[in-house]
């Protein structure tokens, strides 16, 4: 009795200690562990304290101490309208924050893909596994009986030779694809920022159950309505404001400000006594050896580089839109062929159930190996059409687990030519 409550206790503190991860549960623990977000994070707000510093340099009061042998002077001075750069100085500012936060978004987008990307690994390790098994399973009956009948005398050593390497075969492909599993099991600990070695167990839930739609096709008109939605275009326009608006700050030459300033002095020997004086300062710039001008050039430049680029950019979204439906096409086809052959494989193994007898126990166990192949190549059909369209999601710069909440809004009804 005291042995059967130690065990219940121990399975207890043993089931708290272990991980229950599902996609959605594992995407919540990489945003919370990642570093490389948290750094983002971090740039962010640097760049947030930028940009408030700018706001507060604009228009607000500066106030300096002078102080040498004869006595010290009171400076202050605030801004009270200007026409130049300190307002682009603080767009500019602002940009830089709106193109890092672009790249966090579009980074948390990688990241929901190469979970959902390492789960399915999983998946197709174990049931590649599994496969192997059986495989092997099988080939080492065939050797073992093969080795029996040498002693009898009906068979002879070539062919227990080729049993036996059938499967020692089949066995290091089971090593390989166990292998392959956790290997792939601890870079998913690693890149959720798990300990390797603190056990989990790991559900597909969404993936295996995931509905293939059927007899549709992609939209593209809808796809190429929303491609400004692009993560790399929607950076690229930042970096065109942002460039212009450097190139605004540079722009000093005949750009004048308004300063209003009180200066407040006082001597040693009068200590007393303060003399101060206040004005109205209107500072226009003249002349600063063309400097501002190659400056602001330079900006220029780099601006229109960008939009060379951000064009490129936009050919190649176009282009992978365009691609889409032929993509699909061909994946919707290999999901077939997969859906095809696993119903092959079912009549298969039904027919070899119903003619078993012992001679025949190889076929049932190969047609048993069969079926569990072609459940592999339906479950890494299903899983290719999935990771299509995360990407298709991501391209539009839209959440990709959006593809598990039912129905697609850039999926069309299929019309068959006459």
């Amino acid at each position: 009795m005291r042995l059967l409550v130690l065990l219940i206790m121990f399975s207890f503190a043993f089931s708290q200690g272990t991980i229950l991860l599902t996609p959605k549960k594992a995407i919540e623990i990489a945003f919370k562990n990642s570093r490389e977000i948290e750094r983002i994070r971090r740039e962010i707000l640097s760049l947030e304290d930028v940009y408030r510093a700018e706001k507060w340099d604009r228009f607000s009061p500066k106030v300096d101490l002078f102080v040498d042998k004869d006595g010290f002077n009171l400076f202050g001075q605030v801004l009270l309208l200007d026409f130049g750069n300190r307002l682009a100085r603080i767009r500019s500012a602002k940009i830089s924050t709106d193109i890092k936060r672009e790249f966090l978004k579009e980074f948390e987008r990688q990241v929901k893909i190469r979970v959902v990307r390492l789960f399915m690994d999983l998946a197709l390790a174990e049931k590649l596994a599994e496969v192997k098994r059986e495989e092997m399973a099988v080939a080492y009956v065939r050797f073992d009986r093969e080795r029996e009948k040498l002693k009898e005398g009906l068979s002879d050593r070539v062919k227990v030779a080729k049993w036996e390497s059938t499967y020692r075969r089949f066995r290091a492909e089971l090593m390989k694809a166990q292998r392959r599993y956790n290997e792939t099991l601890y870079e998913l600990k690693r890149f959720l920022g798990i300990e390797v070695e603190k056990p989990v167990d790991v559900s597909l839930e969404g993936l295996l159950n995931f509905k293939v739609p059927k007899n549709v096709t992609i939209d593209t008109d809808y796809l190429l309505r929303r491609r400004s939605s692009n993560y790399l275009l929607r950076v690229k326009k930042l970096e065109i404001a942002y460039f212009e608006s450097r190139a605004k700050e540079q722009r000093r030459i005949f750009y004048p400000e308004l300063y209003a300033y009180l200066n407040v002095k006082n001597r040693y020997e009068h200590t007393d006594r303060f003399r101060s004086e206040g004005n109205i300062v209107l500072r226009i710039p003249l002349f600063d050896g063309r400097a501002s001008f190659f400056r602001e050039r330079s900006f220029l430049d780099l601006k229109r580089a960008v939009e060379v680029e951000r064009k490129d950019i936009e050919e190649r979204v176009k282009r992978d839109i365009l691609r889409a439906p032929y993509v699909w096409e061909e994946l919707y086809a290999r999901y077939q062929d997969a859906v095809a052959y696993d119903n092959w494989a079912q009549e298969n193994l039904d027919l070899s159930r119903s003619n078993y007898e012992l001679e025949l126990a190889f076929d049932l166990g190969y047609a048993m190996s069969t079926k569990t192949e072609a459940e592999r190549r339906v479950m890494e059909a299903r899983f290719n059409i999935i990771l299509f369209l995360m990407r298709l999601y991501d391209l539009l710069g839209e959440d990709p687990m959006r593809v598990f909440e039912g129905k697609i809004p850039f999926f069309t009804e299929k019309v068959e030519g006459i």
